[in-house]
């Protein structure tokens, strides 16, 4: 590849102008591959928070506008165009990364990113891209999903997901795959309650629905995760749970636990194993990311797709860099 070579990258310029700007495509260094994206999805919180100017995490002050080039983006599935030395991933390999290597490094919203090695999982060269677009949410939510499991145990149990939003909707399938006897998914978005029943939840209802009782009486949850993050639908999960609740989402407060007996489990972090379980999952048909995209638009409709997310009028956005 001609080193001087361009290629197209977005890059938000300030609050609400997004722009599709020309850069040299870049060399990848030692342990690291160029991959050619072929698709990158939305990650809405990151996309919604970036693009209107507010902060992502409570200590942050303001965002740095311009933006990293191709930032937000780090949900990306594509096909590695050069090995930098010491890179063993190979030219013409599908690959998916699983971990986002920050944001102040060039995003995935590009035709082309330099990404680590450690960062990419190899995909099978049958597996569709958009199966695996989100593998990076998949690797989060099982990091969660796996810390559930080994600290109170999902196999046979009334579980509860808080949240139909991407992540919740992932976690409605691990569930399943982990042996649930039931899933049950609270949102007061009809169409995401709908989409969850088809992914195979066994009932979904609005949060302050009477159908999930109180902890400690009949009809409760055992265990649940949270996808939501604000203080109010936390805190009606955690009352609505006898077991164990695990914090996956963003919190947007502290909380005091008034629950005796509820063990509440906090994020575990990032890891590989997590990717590999997510991966796993996709490949044996269990974890599907397919449906969680409601349209697919070019990178240059970028604007357009993040006000679809606004309007909850989307799950995900599926872009398409130029080629």
């Amino acid at each position: 590849m001609n080193s001087n070579q361009t290629m197209k990258t977005l890059q938000i310029i300030r609050a609400e102008h997004a722009e599709l700007v020309d850069v040299p495509i870049p060399e990848p260094g030692p342990g690291e591959a160029l991959v050619r994206v072929m698709e990158v999805a939305t990650c809405p919180q990151w996309d919604l928070h970036i693009y209107y100017g507010k902060p992502m995490f409570a200590y942050e002050q303001a965002v740095p506008f311009p933006y990293s080039p191709g930032q937000p983006g780090h949900e990306m599935a594509g096909i590695v165009a050069k090995a930098g030395p010491d890179c063993t991933l190979q030219e013409g390999q599908k690959v998916a990364a699983w971990r986002d290597a920050g944001h102040h490094r060039a995003g995935c919203y590009a035709q082309y990113v330099v990404m680590k090695q450690d960062n990419l999982l190899a995909l099978p060269d049958e597996l569709p891209f958009r199966k695996a677009v989100s593998l990076e949410l998949g690797m989060c939510v099982a990091a969660s999903i796996l810390k559930l499991k080994q600290s109170a145990g999902i196999r046979g149990r009334r579980c509860g997901v808080n949240g139909l939003g991407p992540a919740g909707l992932i976690a409605v399938q691990m569930l399943l795959a982990e042996g649930a006897a039931e899933v049950i998914g609270l949102d007061p978005n009809p169409q995401r309650r709908e989409l969850a029943l088809r992914l195979g939840a066994s009932l979904c209802v609005e949060p302050d629905s009477a159908e999930i009782a109180k902890r400690g009486k009949p009809g409760a949850l055992e265990i649940a995760i949270d996808c939501v993050g604000y203080p109010q639908a936390v805190r009606n999960i955690m009352d609505r749970t006898n077991e164990a609740v695990a914090l996956f989402a963003v919190q947007r407060d502290d909380y005091v636990i008034h629950h005796q007996g509820l063990s509440v489990i906090g994020y575990p972090g990032h890891f590989r194993e997590a990717a590999e379980y997510a991966l796993e999952l996709v490949v044996a048909g269990k974890l599907d990311f397919e449906p969680l995209i409601s349209c697919e638009l070019p990178l240059a409709e970028y604007s357009k797709g993040v006000q679809l997310l606004k309007m909850q009028e989307a799950i995900k956005i599926c872009f398409i860099p130029e080629q």
